[in-house]
């Protein structure tokens, strides 16, 4: 019988995505029996990094990663200047072991110019991880797979989940083995259906406080901005577990493909 690895599994990572709700509902208060819950590793947008870098001693968190927000930001009107965020990315990678990837400063619908700032990342020394749109051409989800050592599928927000689910298979299917992160694809079922190497979950909190559908309780009459979140992020993190399980040979297989982007 061959042997197994024993290496521990710490892929798929479900993302916690903070927006502007922060301490509140991302600090996980003790449990009755004195312990605390796992922590969750957060994604952060750009636009409210500020904030999460003043008030995040107040978290419990195990890791993070930095996005650029270019999305909220272009619907709200404001410009992410690069080479602010570039500056911000080299100073926090270099003294913050607990941030792990940065996303690339996307231009929403222009690939080309999302491309040029992806590389002007890198030769800044900010590994930066490009992300394909639904709608762009297949040529560049094809390049971005063969240049960079992850990337992120997104712009599929608002699609119905059958169809949403079937274009990031077929991204699958013309990429794997790749490390992919999802942008938006934070339901159990998109999940698991998937070997993802990360996804980000963003309603967890929009769910219960705005419209009080809650993943661990179903649809209450329970809503309002400060609700003890503690029980959602610990949904997520059992989805995380279930994931790992389903897909542990596909992550070691992913763990062996080089670092570094190909030229």
């Amino acid at each position: 019988m061959a042997a197994h690895s024993t290496a521990l599994v710490t892929a798929p990572t479900v993302r916690i995505a903070t927006g502007n709700r922060v301490a509140e509902v991302i600090s996980l208060e003790p449990q009755p029996d004195g312990g605390h819950a796992d922590p969750p590793a957060l994604l952060v947008s750009f636009v409210w990094l500020r904030r999460f870098l003043r008030e995040r001693h107040r978290y419990r968190y195990r890791d993070w990663v930095l996005d650029s927000g270019a999305f909220s930001a272009h619907n709200s009107g404001k410009e992410i200047r690069l080479a602010e965020y570039i500056e911000a990315c080299r100073s926090l990678l270099g003294h913050d072991p607990t941030l792990t990837e940065v996303y690339s400063l996307d231009v929403i619908g222009d690939h080309h110019a999302s491309r040029v700032n992806c590389d002007l990342m890198w030769e800044a020394g900010v590994p930066a991880v490009p992300t394909y749109h639904h709608g762009e051409p297949e040529a560049v989800l094809l390049d971005l797979a063969r240049t960079y050592p992850k990337i992120a599928l997104g712009g599929a927000v608002g699609l119905k989940p059958k169809y949403k689910m079937a274009w990031a298979a077929q991204c699958f299917a013309r990429t794997w083995p790749k490390r992919i992160h999802g942008f938006g694809f934070g339901t159990f079922e998109m999940i698991v259906a998937l070997p993802w190497h990360s996804v980000d979950a963003s309603n967890w909190a929009s769910g219960p406080c705005r419209y009080g559908n809650w993943k661990r309780y179903g649809r209450m009459s329970v809503r309002g901005s400060r609700q003890h979140l503690q029980e959602e992020v610990k949904y997520y993190l059992g989805i995380e577990q279930k994931a790992r399980i389903r897909w542990q040979a596909q992550m070691r297989q992913l763990d062996t493909l080089p670092l570094e982007r190909t030229p």
